[in-house]
C-alpha cells in the first residue's frame, strides 16, 4: 500500500508509535509475492503446524505477500484488494513464561494507556476487550495510521499514527489480538480513505474493515483450533 510522494511530505509529525510487537523489522526469509488472477485464487492461508484460515472475497484479491522477519520470529502474509485496502494475518511466538490469556491481557493494558494519552488529541483511538473462541481478544480502531512502507515496517507490524494538516481522514485500520498456546496471532485491516469523502465515509469503513477482519478471524480460529496447539520448545 503506497502513499504518494507528496501526500507524505505534507504529514505533520505527530508520531505515535503502534506495533504490537515492538519497533524494527528485518526481512529474514526469502518474501514470496504473488499476483493473484482474478477469481483464481481459493484464499487459503497456512503456516505448517501454526495456523490455517480463508481469507474473505478471495476472487476479489489482487497480491498476497507472505514473509518472515526479526531471524524468522515473526511472519506475516499480506493480501491487497481494490479500494486501497490491506489485509494481514501476523504470529509470533509468546515471551518465556507467558500464557496466552496473560499476554493478551498486557496487550489490552498497553493499548489501553496508549488510547489514554491521545484521548485529548485530534485522533482516534478505540480499544475494545473482545472475546472469541480463542478466548481474550484485543480490539483495536485506529483512524489516521501509516504502515507498510520501508520507514514504519510491514503492517501491522509497524504502525504510526499521524494527524493530517486538514485533521480529515486519511487512513483507518481494525485489528483483533489474541493468542493461542505460545502463540500470538493479529488478525488487521488498514484502507486509505476513498476521495471525495461523504458524511458517511467514516462509517463505511469501520463496518467494511470490520467485516473483513472479524471475518479471516473467524476462519483461522475455526481452522487452527483443529491443529495441535503449539507449546513452546
Amino acid at each position: 500500500m503506497r502513499i504518494s510522494k507528496l501526500l507524505a511530505i505534507s504529514l505533520i509529525c505527530l508520531w505515535l508509535s503502534s506495533g504490537a510487537y515492538g519497533e524494527g523489522y528485518q526481512l529474514s526469509s526469502k518474501s514470496y509475492d504473488a499476483a493473484l488472477p482474478k477469481g483464481m485464487w481459493k484464499g487459503e492461508l497456512s503456516f505448517p503446524d501454526v495456523y490455517c484460515a480463508t481469507a474473505p472475497s478471495p476472487e476479489t484479491a489482487e497480491h498476497l505477500t507472505q514473509a518472515m522477519y526479526n531471524n524468522n520470529t515473526l511472519y506475516r502474509a499480506a493480501i491487497e484488494y481494490p479500494g486501497k485496502i490491506l489485509l494481514a494475518v501476523a504470529f509470533s511466538s509468546l515471551p518465556m513464561g507467558r500464557s496466552a490469556e496473560e499476554d493478551v491481557e498486557t496487550i489490552l493494558t498497553m493499548r489501553r494507556m496508549m488510547q489514554e494519552r491521545v484521548k485529548n488529541m485530534p485522533t482516534v483511538l478505540e480499544v475494545s476487550d473482545l472475546r472469541t473462541s480463542f478466548g481474550k481478544t484485543v480490539g483495536i480502531r485506529m483512524n489516521n495510521v501509516k504502515s507498510d512502507t520501508p520507514e514504519v515496517g510491514p503492517f501491522p507490524l509497524g504502525l504510526q499514527m499521524f494527524i493530517p494538516p486538514n485533521g480529515g481522514l486519511f487512513s483507518m485500520s481494525v485489528h483483533r489480538i489474541f493468542a493461542r498456546g505460545a502463540v500470538r496471532f493479529e488478525v488487521a485491516a488498514i484502507q486509505i480513505a476513498p476521495q471525495p469523502q461523504t458524511n458517511s465515509t467514516e462509517g463505511e469503513m469501520n463496518d467494511r474493515l470490520s467485516t473483513m477482519v472479524e471475518t479471516l478471524t473467524d476462519s483461522l480460529q475455526k481452522c487452527t483450533g483443529a491443529l495441535p496447539v503449539r507449546v513452546k520448545n
